[in-house]
């Protein structure tokens, strides 16, 4: 079971998530993001990471020559798109790509099947309808049909070990549970969901 931590924004945090276990930590480069980092202090981030932890970059929408030119500069090899990208725009990123999808209808799962990516992330909409929620494990399960699944949406050290035995997945995606503000991470909270993660994950 890989673990990201996504919303990274120093690489003392970057540190800090790697001496707890995680295997990926996102930096986010979507403009409206309160975490938004910007590309020399991700580069300066990337430099730093120990090996063993995969930095992934998280755009939405932008120009493609613009997340292209993002991936050159910072080093980074994995790319998240967290908007309505199509399978042509995931194609031409040049990386690896983790494609997100956020509902759950049958004509979504189709939709899904078009895109030949890294990964699959199943996330919440980012509404206050789903601000209790967590992901459609159906769909989820559905997903993995089709590829490596990576689940998110609200995840925190108590509701993430019921949907790890459910759904089995490639990896969990974490963000606002492991801090303690926007973009400055938390060591306890940051330890707390990986043990949760690991503790649901361990062979019974």
């Amino acid at each position: 079971m890989r673990i990201k931590i996504c919303g990274v924004t120093s690489a003392a945090d970057a540190k800090l998530c790697a001496d707890e276990g995680a295997d990926f930590i996102g930096l986010i480069f979507a403009k409206s993001s309160p975490r938004l980092v910007a590309a020399a202090a991700a580069r300066r981030i990337v430099k730093a990471l120990p090996r063993g932890m995969t930095p992934v970059a998280v755009v939405r929408d932008q120009p493609i020559d613009e997340v292209r030119a993002l991936l050159e500069e910072t080093g980074i090899k994995r790319a998240q798109l967290h908007g309505a990208e199509d399978p042509a725009y995931a194609r031409a990123v040049g990386v690896p790509v983790i494609k997100v999808f956020d509902r759950f209808s049958k004509r979504d799962l189709e939709r899904l099947r078009r895109y030949d990516v890294f990964a699959y992330m199943v996330d919440l909409p980012k509404t206050a309808a789903s601000a209790h929620g967590v992901i459609d494990a159906g769909f989820a399960l559905n997903a993995k049909n089709y590829g490596p699944v990576i689940v998110s949406g609200r995840l925190d050290s108590a509701n993430v070990g019921g949907l790890v035995r459910r759904v089995d997945p490639f990896a969990v995606d974490v963000c606002s549970s492991t801090e303690r503000a926007p973009g400055k991470k938390d060591r306890r909270r940051v330890r707390a969901f990986i043990e949760a993660v690991r503790h649901a994950a361990a062979p019974v």
